[in-house]
């Protein structure tokens, strides 16, 4: 369960930099904040395939 939860803790603060990102995209951090929540997002899919496959 505890893998879980840290794999639901990673898909939040995948989503909430992508908010915070696509709230500032006329910036340069804003489309940091939104390539940084999209890579968080691609990791924590990654890694489940790892588990799964491994």
């Amino acid at each position: 369960m505890a893998l879980f939860d840290g794999l639901i803790a990673l898909i939040v603060v995948g989503l909430a930099l992508m908010a915070a990102g696509f709230a500032g995209r006329q910036y340069n951090w804003g489309v940091a904040l939104l390539a940084a929540g999209t890579i968080c997002m691609l990791a924590t899919i990654a890694y489940k395939l790892y588990l799964t496959f491994n």
